[in-house]
């Protein structure tokens, strides 16, 4: 597997793309990589993120692109389910913070994203509108507006910044 050089998030790609040939999985409780929350310099720093959105939006495609969690086997429910949640969880990340961004040129990054996506594997596409996704994609002044506000309401419960 290939990572795509001089791009933040690649972790995104390592952890999702190799799963479907993944036999077993070894759960140590070790802290072997440890984000300290809050930094400004860090790459998961809100400033950050929307400043470097174009290296998300790489990641996002690249694993648009990487895995059809829809030819997984019977037996790979459970994968299929954890690995649409994740891509869910990449959609939405992408599109808040081209919300965020709000310049005309971001908005249209996002709508392409989204336009990508339907393009690319229509139920997939669905699967996305219908998660927490969707509520990050509102269209219009007032969806942006609903969509920031979700966001910043996460961020005081689960503290992510």
């Amino acid at each position: 597997m290939e990572l795509p050089k001089h791009t933040f998030y690649v972790d995104n790609i390592f952890v999702y793309q190799p799963l479907p040939q993944v036999k077993t999985i070894y759960y140590m409780n070790l802290d072997l990589y440890r984000y300290f929350i809050g930094r400004e310099d860090q790459s998961v720093n809100e400033a950050n993120m929307i400043k470097r959105v174009d290296q998300q939006l790489r990641v996002t495609r690249i694993m648009m692109n990487a895995v059809d969690v829809y030819a997984l086997p019977p037996e790979q429910a459970k994968l299929r389910a954890y690995m649409l949640n994740y891509f869910s969880m990449m959609m939405a990340i992408s599109s808040i913070f081209l919300t965020l961004d709000g310049s005309k040129e971001a908005l249209a990054k996002r709508r392409q994203l989204w336009d990508d996506l339907k393009a690319h594997d229509g139920h997939l596409y669905r699967r996305c509108r219908f998660s927490v996704a969707e509520g990050c994609n509102l269209p219009g002044w007032l969806g942006s507006k609903i969509s920031i506000g979700g966001y910043r309401i996460a961020q005081k419960i689960f503290k992510f910044n």
